[in-house]
């Protein structure tokens, strides 16, 4: 019988397994390190970032996020600080936009290796395996060496899961947890929260095969303690900022919008082949190795608690299934380290020789190109080859050009390949908002943007500015050389 105190296992004599896990943690974390931040932005939501991270002293006010030069909650504040902190220590835009997701990826693999602990004390070799399989995900490495947000997330829902387990077994780390979740909830949400309201549903639903009684864990005090400070604490940064500013005050984006709305549940035009496509993403060898393997190991280990991982799992795919607002693959880098784990554990139990692990790991490693990867593996075209035209070469020119009284407008409707809106704030308007158009109704986004009269300046694809020139009056334009981009000017709008 394994003993089921997790945390007791951890004092462990051997350190050869924590010594050569930290070593290949420490390999590959420098195989990605370098040139880091040399490709400059490709993803649109980096954009976002950088807008976000120059904001703070665009504005003199770094207790809000300005997006567009505008307060916004549409994400809290955490990587945005650590980003223009080291634009103001010196380094060059671009390291700083990608280091915080680096730091936040070496802090992930760790993690997992103390993930695989907690999951399964009695085999400390399953540190290595588990941070193995992680690193061969290639969406883990492309977000690793992006500007995006979801590295961290992924950090902290991985330290929130082992705090979780740890405080299972040890009530008194629950406080630990409560850390998680604030620093989630400053990163991008409080996922930790989330993933514990999972794992107590699983286990009261499992309850007839648990081993120890399920109220001993929301019974006990250190537990509500923690629970009472995370609901007030998970939303912090949106109640400072209404606190602030008043809670009459409009923002971009809200809590409501950004989680609510977006996962609200709905089953319309759902399938059983997009339940596949969210499960098995652009890896389906990993993901369901990691699965299969996460559900077995509470039997096959006799430690039913495990159950709570499984649960967080399954509920999650749900839950992505049944969102009702947009959802994305990257979304699943939040339980990607866990599912790994899984998949670790689920190669321990198939065989007790060595040599078949070993060619297990090798084949769901290397069915990703394995661990160390070339950059082409991983990374997303740059601009100028999704464009034709590096973004800063198109938008810088239009801060110049445009006029005192003249608005400034910038067309954004080919939802794949659309110019950035955070791009189109840092370049072509860094100063004051703008009109950015996702859909052909000029009229309409110059009457919330507050326009009554006067010239208009822009720069859409020829083919968008088609769709609303029949508006405009005095319209000229100048295709941009290399491109399918127009700049082009107006003097107003045609009288309706």
């Amino acid at each position: 019988m394994i003993d089921k105190s997790a945390i007791g296992r951890l004092q462990a004599h051997d350190w050869v397994p924590y010594l050569v896990t930290g070593a290949v943690i420490a390999i590959l974390w420098c195989w990605y390190m370098v040139g880091l931040g040399q490709d400059g932005l490709s993803k649109i939501d980096e954009f976002f970032t950088y807008d976000r991270s120059l904001g703070f002293a665009r504005n003199m006010d770094w207790l809000t996020v300005y997006s567009q030069n505008e307060p916004s909650l549409k994400k809290p504040p955490l990587q945005y600080w650590m980003t223009a902190a080291m634009i103001e220590m010196g380094l060059s835009h671009m390291l700083a936009l990608h280091l915080p997701s680096m730091l936040f990826t070496l802090g992930t693999l760790v993690a997992t290796a103390l993930l695989a602990r907690v999951m399964i004390p009695d085999h400390p070799w399953l540190m290595l395996p588990a941070v193995l399989l992680v690193s061969s995900s290639k969406n883990f490495w492309s977000h690793a060496t992006s500007a995006m947000l979801d590295s961290g997330a992924m950090f902290f829902s991985t330290l929130g899961v082992v705090a979780m387990l740890a405080a299972f077994e040890r009530p008194k780390l629950w406080p630990w947890f409560g850390v998680t979740v604030v620093l989630a909830g400053m990163q991008k949400s409080p996922t930790p929260l989330a993933f514990l309201a999972l794992a107590l549903l699983t286990l009261f639903l499992t309850q007839r095969w648990q081993d120890r009684p399920i109220g001993e864990i929301w019974k006990n005090r250190a537990f509500l303690w923690t629970m009472a400070a995370c609901l007030l604490l998970a939303f912090l940064w949106p109640l400072f900022q209404y606190a602030r500013f008043g809670f009459g005050a409009e923002f971009q984006g809200s809590v409501r919008t950004e989680m609510l709305d977006r996962f609200a549940p709905s089953v319309s035009d759902r399938s059983l082949k997009k339940l596949s496509e969210i499960i098995l993403g652009n890896a389906p060898g990993l993901r369901l190795a990691g699965l299969i393997g996460l559900c077995a190991l509470p039997f096959a280990l006799d430690r039913p608690r495990l159950l709570a991982t499984s649960g967080i799992a399954v509920f999650f795919f749900l839950a992505m299934w049944m969102a009702s607002g947009s959802i994305y693959d990257r979304y699943t880098l939040l339980i990607l380290p866990m599912l790994m784990v899984g998949a670790a554990a689920g190669i321990m139990l198939i065989s007790k020789r060595l040599w078949v692990r070993v060619l297990l790991l090798a084949v769901l490693c290397f069915s990703e190109e394995g661990p160390l990867k070339r950059t082409a593996a991983y990374s997303d075209p740059s601009t100028t080859e999704q464009f034709g035209i590096d973004l800063q070469d198109l938008l810088e020119p239009m801060q110049s050009a445009v006029q005192p009284g003249e608005t400034l407008v910038v067309c954004g409707f080919d939802n794949r390949k659309r110019l950035p809106l955070g791009a189109a704030s840092v370049y072509a308007s860094p100063n004051q908002p703008f009109v950015y158009m996702r859909h052909p109704d000029l009229r309409g986004y110059l009457d919330r943007f507050g326009y009554t009269s006067g010239a208009l300046r822009g720069v859409c694809r020829a083919k968008e500015l088609a769709l609303f020139a029949d508006d405009l009056t005095g319209v000229e334009h100048k295709r941009v050389e290399g491109t399918k981009f127009v700049y082009w000017t107006a003097t107003g709008l045609v009288q309706e």
